[in-house]
Formats: C-alpha cells, sequence, structure tokens
C-alpha cells in the first residue's frame, strides 16, 4: 500500500512529551494514542495497544512524545490497525519521515513537536471519526456513536479500524478503565473511581481490567507508570 507522508517534523502535532526512565515492574496499560519513543539512540512508533503489557524500557532514558491517534493515522498514511499492539522503528515504518525527526529528538528538541493545535487537529483532520469517537467516550454505545456520524454499525468498525486502529467497543473500554484506574491512583476509593468513570458499579470495572490487564484493580495500580497517569488524568482520545 502507497504510503503519504507530511512532513515531519513540521506536519505533526504532539499532545504531550516526557523524558522518563521506567521502574522494574511497571506495566504499560492498554493504550488508544500512539507514541514515538526515543530509546537507546534509535526512534520507535508505537502503535494503539489493546491490552496491558511488561514496560519494554525498564532502566532506560527515554522520551516520548503522545499523539493523538487521528493526527498519527494522517500523518502516517496508513490505517493504524496495521500498527495495532506493535512497536517497531520508526525507520521500518515510515523511512522518509525518520531522519529528521531522529535528529530531533537526540538534540533533546522533540518537546517542540508538543503543540496547541495538536488538541484539535483531529477534528479538523476527521470531523466524522472524532465526531463518533466523542459519543462513544460518553456513552459507550457503539449503535449511537454510529448513529451520529450517519453510519451503520460495520462502517463504524471500518472507521475505526483505520483512524484509531481498534475497533469502537474496546476503544471505549479501555478509556473508561484508564479514567478508572488515574482516579484511583489519586486517592478514590475503587467503587467511588468506577462509578466516576462511567461505570454502573465495581465489578463491571473490575471485569475490564482483567480482560485488558489479567490482573485485579489492586495488583494493577501499583505497576501504572508516571507517565500513562498524567496522560489519563490530563487528556481523553
Amino acid at each position: 500500500m502507497p504510503r503519504t507522508l507530511h512532513p515531519a517534523p513540521d506536519g505533526l502535532a504532539g499532545v504531550m512529551f516526557a523524558r522518563l526512565c521506567p521502574r522494574p515492574g511497571r506495566i504499560t496499560q492498554a493504550d488508544v494514542c500512539c507514541d514515538l519513543v526515543w530509546r537507546g539512540e534509535r526512534l520507535y512508533l508505537s502503535g494503539p495497544q489493546s491490552e496491558a503489557r511488561p514496560s519494554q524500557s525498564v532502566g532506560q532514558d527515554i522520551q516520548v512524545l503522545n499523539l493523538d491517534p487521528v493526527v498519527a493515522q494522517a500523518w502516517l498514511g496508513i490505517p493504524l490497525s496495521e500498527l495495532r499492539d506493535r512497536q517497531a522503528p520508526l525507520a521500518e515504518i515510515a523511512p522518509h519521515a525518520a531522519g529528521p525527526l531522529e535528529e530531533l529528538f537526540h538534540a533533546g528538541e522533540a518537546a517542540s513537536l508538543v503543540r496547541p493545535e495538536g488538541v484539535s487537529a483531529a477534528f479538523v483532520l476527521d470531523r466524522r471519526a472524532s465526531v463518533a469517537a466523542q459519543v462513544l467516550r460518553r456513552s459507550g454505545s457503539v449503535r449511537r456513536a454510529a448513529e451520529s456520524v450517519g453510519l451503520s454499525e460495520r462502517q463504524l468498525e471500518r472507521l475505526f479500524g483505520e483512524r484509531f486502529g481498534l475497533p469502537p467497543k474496546r476503544y471505549a473500554t479501555i478509556l473508561r478503565m484508564r479514567r478508572a484506574v488515574a482516579l484511583a491512583k489519586d486517592g478514590a476509593s475503587l467503587a467511588g473511581a468506577a462509578v466516576e468513570a462511567g461505570y454502573g458499579d465495581q465489578a463491571h470495572f473490575n471485569r475490564d481490567v482483567r480482560i485488558l490487564s489479567g490482573r485485579t484493580p489492586l495488583t494493577l495500580l501499583p505497576h501504572v507508570g508516571d507517565f500513562q497517569y498524567v496522560r489519563a488524568r490530563t487528556r481523553d482520545y
């Protein structure tokens, strides 16, 4: 499939940037976003992640640029379903963009890619996908999300596969679970965090945590990395 890239770095607007060194035992939560990760003098692209996994960068100093998935998809020019649950060198996925971006990360200037327009760029790039995602985040209903943009549920599945790399139901589940985890880390009780995040009760929250991480909330919380926690508190995708 041909790949059309916008110029980098000017064609890329990041949402958040961080420098960190993951500690042993850290778990990377299921995530709807994409990340550019600078590790070992090489730049990697992480696609949407459908379930939790152990951190791949324990003990390493890394830089992470967080990207809205719709922005990442438009920039790369490929369906994000091709990148789901993958982390690969950017040079293998987007060879024409790798050089300029690697220079920026190597120089310690990748934070310059975080721009105010990164927050609204997804809506501008694909209003239909953004509106459906907003409805899905609020209601959790695939049917309502599809109806809001005049699509069938099957058409919405295809749209989400391309723009977000995840089925719409899994997309909504990941965001709701991450929100509840963030609230619990802020000090809320598990039951209170579940209700505030949109669950009917704590049992449904527990079920999603088991599905997405293979753990219970109590055994997951101590292992959630700081950067993922901050992202969950500050932005929904």
